[in-house]
């Protein structure tokens, strides 16, 4: 190809062209200044291929390749990380300052004035123990103290239920979020021409959806180009594959097994369905079921046993004497209790090493297509880190974490002390004495499985823990309320061969035996045994324990009262007690001495057996718990000795604590995300002054090339008017 004025000419052109698309892209980066997510733009200029002419190699001008974008995918994928974090405890953070304010017993009467005022009534009842304003008072504090619990109680658990609608938003955000990002796959695969057409505008709004998608769970991306890009969680687990939107779902309670490669339990069930485990109950832990001794399910020698974690397997559930809790397991019938949930598996042989996973609450679930749904819910291990495999960032990270781990605890916590007080009070309330003996008692704690040894887990009883071996003494009155049984009263839990022993015994066992005893009645005026009857009516009422007079032998009128108890089994099974439930929700005064307030215990059965109304020994020992070291912990840490007040104050301790250090974690990551976001600012970001300079560069450029193009005109008319 010749050299001459016509590439002068086209050069001059290029030149224009190429001047007017950067005064556009220099235009266009004004105009979105303040456009979120926009990054900088520039035309990639280029030289044109030279000719070898005379007197040498010439250039032929300038021509615009593309428009380009600044963007650091380095830094990129640095914040995303950061972004992540930052969007996790933050909200965590915002959830734990609603809990403080639950708990600030700095600024206001809270459960900690309550609980002293409680105990200050039954100091106030110990100076006029059958003074019946007293008493009234006494009702109202426990009344308030009452109120305090369950209401707390009750804030917590609409957090959690906001909680949950918050991570099934973030659910619902996410997989909107991935779907719209492998469409802007599809468009951006479509627009792009290798070093001639950028979709600038679309890889701007696939890189907002990314970071939106990253606030709300960790995210990493592998950008190959078009057509090979890709979102990922930091485990593994694939969102965006090109133009393929993966998904999440929150789903409720859930089991899956875990069964070694020749376990028998992989059997189906005669009906075909795959064996495995059940559960009833719910609970914000998530428990893994190992099978530590082969077996069959329910046997009664050589069954198959399991331990139970929280936390994966690190560490397992541990007794008193720091030794793995070991359960039976049962078929349904037979359901264990372990921590909130009944556990019982279907019938089979289980294999040592078999293990169960159980998600006893609403959890998030990554979906493929090709597989069952993977458990992706934050986990925490015991000593702070974190499952990898799990959510490590995000919203949705912050949210779980803060419901299953900081919630939970609050409130198993709370549950602890309200049944640290329950039983503490009953247990002392429960062999004291009113203004007035007992004709009929009915017990206010049910137990799930009646035939089974009380202190077991099958027995499926709340205080089961609670209960020792001993007997239970009853004191029994005639019409005119003079005494019956020779003190201290009847053994009523007296079994052949000895007295009640948690470890064999059942509520079964307990009916026979409270039906079974015996009381010589003796002539009054004698003192010789006249009769010999059965004063009591036994029986088991939807799993509580009913004890009447048995009238039909002892005559009308007749009243018992409660001497000693050494099992505890009438705190645990809620006769002649103060307080009802068991956790935080059912915290209650029993409702019986709200329309009886003689039946308020102050004092004990002399030793005469007599009911004494000046007697103040009951209400003196329930006032001294003020300051007396108690045991009390939840199920699934090992107890402490403690005040109440002080187990309180240190949940009150541990919520401040936790919102102090969630705040100082929130703020550094937040600081370290904010950083790297003005770095890729710094790179990405459009500055006026720099843009106004370029517009003048180009301005003159654009003026200078048509200068050339005029020049060019006029050599050629100078070529032209030669001839």
């Amino acid at each position: 190809m010749a050299w001459g004025v016509n590439s002068v000419l086209n050069m001059g052109v290029g030149a224009l062209f190429a001047s007017q698309a950067a005064i556009s892209t220099t235009g266009n980066n004004i105009s979105n200044v303040n456009t979120t997510g926009y990054t900088r733009r520039a035309v990639l200029l280029e030289e044109r291929a030279g000719l070898d002419f005379a007197p040498g190699r010439v250039g032929e001008g300038v021509s615009a390749k593309e428009v380009i974008r600044y963007f650091d995918k380095f830094i990129e994928s640095n914040y995303l990380n950061k972004l992540g974090l930052s969007s996790r405890y933050t909200a965590e953070y915002n959830q734990l300052r609603y809990v403080e304010n639950l708990f600030n017993e700095a600024n206001v009467d809270g459960m900690a004035t309550a609980l002293s005022e409680f105990f200050d009534a039954w100091n106030k009842l110990v100076q006029n123990p059958a003074d019946g304003t007293s008493r009234e008072a006494l009702l109202g504090k426990a009344s308030v103290l009452m109120d305090s619990v369950n209401n707390t109680d009750q804030a917590l658990r609409d957090l959690e239920n906001q909680t949950n609608t918050m991570i099934r938003e973030d659910v619902e955000r996410a997989n909107l979020l991935m779907r719209e990002i492998a469409e802007l796959n599809k468009e951006i695969n479509a627009s792009y021409l290798a070093g001639r057409n950028n979709p600038n505008d679309l890889m701007d709004a696939r890189d907002a959806k990314v970071r939106a998608l990253g606030e709300i769970m960790d995210v990493k991306v592998d950008d190959r180009g078009p057509g090979h890009y890709n979102v990922s969680m930091a485990n593994g687990y694939t969102l965006v594959q090109d133009t393929i939107p993966f998904s999440l779902e929150f789903k409720g309670m859930q089991a899956e097994n875990n069964l070694t490669t020749g376990s028998p339990y992989r059997t189906p069930n005669p009906d075909g369905t795959q064996k495995t485990i059940h559960f009833g109950g719910s609970d914000n832990f998530e428990y893994t079921v190992e099978i530590v001794n082969g077996g069959t399910v329910g046997a009664t020698t050589g069954g198959a046993t399991f331990r139970v974690s929280t936390d994966g397997g690190r560490t397992w559930l541990k007794d008193e004497s720091g030794q793995d809790r070991i359960f039976n397991a049962q078929e349904e019938g037979q359901a264990v209790r372990v921590g909130e949930l009944d556990i019982w598996f279907d019938a089979g042989d289980l294999d040592a090493g078999d293990r169960f996973l159980i998600w006893p609450k609403p959890d998030v679930y990554w979906i493929e297509p090709t597989s069952d749904p993977i458990n992706i819910s934050t986990q925490i291990y015991k000593d702070g880190s974190d499952n990898s495999l799990r959510l490590t960032g995000g919203t949705l990270a912050g949210y779980l974490e803060f419901r299953d781990y900081k919630l939970a605890e609050y409130r198993d916590r709370l549950d602890a002390f309200a049944k640290g007080v329950t039983w503490e009070v009953n247990r002392i309330h429960s062999q004291g004495a009113g203004l007035e003996p007992m004709t009929y008692a009915l017990g206010t704690y049910a137990v799930g499985n009646t035939s089974e040894a009380l202190g077991s887990p099958e027995a499926r009883f709340v205080w089961s823990d609670k209960l020792q071996a001993g007997n239970l003494t009853f004191a029994v009155y005639g019409p005119d309320g003079k005494l019956l049984s020779d003190y201290p009263g009847l053994n009523v839990l007296a079994q052949a061969g000895g007295n009640f022993d948690p470890a064999v015994h059942s509520l079964e066992d307990a009916v026979t035996a409270i039906n079974a005893t015996t009381l010589h009645v003796k002539d009054q005026l004698t003192g010789e045994i006249s009769a010999t009857v059965n004063p009591f009516i036994a029986q088991i009422v939807n799993g509580r324990l009913e004890i009447s007079m048995n009238t039909a032998q002892i005559g009308d009128g007749c009243s018992f009262a409660v001497t000693a108890d050494t099992t505890g089994l009438a705190a645990a099974l809620g006769l002649n007690t103060f307080f009802a439930g068991d956790n935080a929700d059912t915290f209650a005064v029993r409702d019986e001495l709200f329309t009886n307030t003689n039946l308020i215990n102050a004092g004990r059965l002399n030793g005469a057996g007599e009911i004494n109304a000046g007697d103040n020994l009951t209400a003196l020992e329930i006032a001294g718990l003020t300051t007396k070291q108690v045991s009390i912990g939840t199920y699934w840490d090992r107890p402490t000795s403690q005040t109440l007040a002080d187990y309180y104050g240190n949940i009150v301790t541990k919520i401040g604590a936790d919102t102090v250090s969630t705040k100082f974690v929130s703020a550094s990551e937040t600081a370290m995300a904010t950083d790297l976001y003005n770095r890729q600012q710094e790179i990405s970001g459009v500055n006026l002054d720099e843009e106004m300079s370029n517009l003048i560069k180009f301005q003159a450029s654009y003026k200078a090339a048509a200068k050339l193009i005029t020049t060019a005109d006029e050599m050629l008319q100078t070529l032209l008017s030669l001839k």
